[in-house]
């Protein structure tokens, strides 16, 4: 993907794609490019998990937000990167 479009599209990966497995999928992006939407789509969701948590969550969150991190999580597996089932971070921004 063109360097300027992947800009735009890493701005809001979910306005791009509709399951971290779309990201995967596709034969435009390079595994960095694909590595490096994962996470960023993976930071937006424990972002939002909290934003729910304490009820300041938009019309945007839902109950599949746990869903496509597990799925975010899976697919960085699969890339060796960031993420995966094994354990998760300490905290939901993956800060410790």
């Amino acid at each position: 993907m063109q360097p300027s479009r992947f800009t735009k599209v890493l701005g809001d990966v979910s306005r791009e794609f509709d399951r971290p497995r779309d990201i995967l999928d596709s034969d435009l992006l390079s595994r960095e490019q694909k590595i490096r939407l994962l996470q960023e789509w993976e930071l937006d969701l424990r972002e939002l998990q909290v934003a729910t948590e304490e009820n300041m969550a938009g019309e945007s969150a839902s109950g599949t937000t746990a869903e496509l991190l597990q799925e975010c999580r899976r697919a960085l597996a699969r890339f060796g990167a960031d993420g995966g089932d094994s354990g998760g971070a300490p905290t939901k921004q993956g800060g410790a």
